[in-house]
This record gives C-alpha cells, sequence and structure tokens, in this order.
C-alpha cells in the first residue's frame, strides 16, 4: 500500500511540473510573437512616416500591418490604454477588440526652428494560453518609432538634414 501512495504522489508532482513547463513554453512562444509584431509595425510606420488614424481603412501601413497580422496568424487581442487607437485584424478602429494600440505622440509644438516632430507609441497583447485552461493571464508588449518630421514645408536630405522647400 505504502508504494502505491507514493507512485501516486511521483505521479502528481510529474504532471505538475509537465504543466509547469508547458505553460511556460505556451508563454514564451507568444510573447516572442507578440514582440515581433511589434516590431514589425514599428518598422512600418518608420518606413511610411506617418499613419491616418482618422481612416484606418484606407492607409497603407496599416493594410500592410493587417495583411502581416493574417499572414502569420496573430489572432491575441487586448483592451486597448487611454488615448490610444485601437485596430482591429481587419484595419477597423475597435476598442474592445484590438489586435493593437496605437499613439501620436507630439514631441515640438509650433517651433518656427524645426519642424513638428512626432512618434509612434504601439501596444501589441499576448497570453498564457495552456491547452486545457485557454486564456488565464494577458500581457502587454509595447514599444516607440523613431522621432519622425512632419513633411510641411521641409525636405529630408540624404545625411539626415532638412532643409525648407
Amino acid at each position: 500500500m505504502r508504494e502505491a501512495i507514493g507512485g501516486t504522489a511521483i505521479f502528481q508532482i510529474v504532471i505538475f511540473f509537465i504543466l509547469l513547463f508547458t505553460g511556460f513554453m505556451c508563454l514564451s512562444i507568444n510573447h516572442s510573437k507578440a514582440f515581433n509584431v511589434k516590431n514589425m509595425i514599428i518598422n512600418t510606420l518608420e518606413r511610411k512616416e506617418k499613419i491616418d488614424l482618422s481612416n484606418t481603412e484606407n492607409d497603407e501601413a496599416i493594410k500592410e500591418i493587417v495583411s502581416y497580422l493574417k499572414k502569420h496568424s496573430y489572432r491575441t487581442t487586448g483592451i486597448c490604454p487611454e488615448d490610444y487607437t485601437g485596430i482591429n485584424r481587419e484595419g477597423k478602429v475597435d476598442y474592445r477588440n484590438s489586435a493593437f494600440c496605437v499613439k501620436q505622440e507630439n514631441v515640438a509644438k509650433n517651433s518656427a526652428e524645426f519642424p513638428e516632430m512626432n512618434y509612434y507609441r504601439i501596444v501589441v497583447f499576448y497570453q498564457l494560453d495552456l491547452p486545457i485552461f485557454r486564456s488565464l493571464f494577458e500581457f502587454k508588449v509595447s514599444g516607440d518609432t523613431k522621432i519622425m518630421y512632419k513633411s510641411t514645408g521641409y525636405t529630408k536630405l540624404p545625411n539626415g538634414t532638412f532643409v525648407e522647400g
């Protein structure tokens, strides 16, 4: 009888560590996928140098991002923080079921010497998904683009300087 109880206890410990390891692997994979999606969104915004948050369905950058999300089967959604614009997997504004969130931040306002500068803050979601228990926790990955200059009256030269005209 003693061996049967000992075998059951060891079996339960083994099952616990298998579930723990599986949860850690799921979390690592989901974090990696969310991190890659965040980097792709940042790279797209920096390459396009703008995003039209008032007309998201026709914006080229958002179309490219949505295409990437569908191609790489990124399905995680979340609720955007305050002051962020949430975009769902179809490219529409959706604050409650967003695939990613974007916020435009202005660096310098109404400066006569410098063009108006801004950058974008990005938030992407991932979850702890266990096969039996489904999603348990939701996490966020966030990042910022580099500072971009609006093209109102300024031209960016290849050396990085700006000239009027």
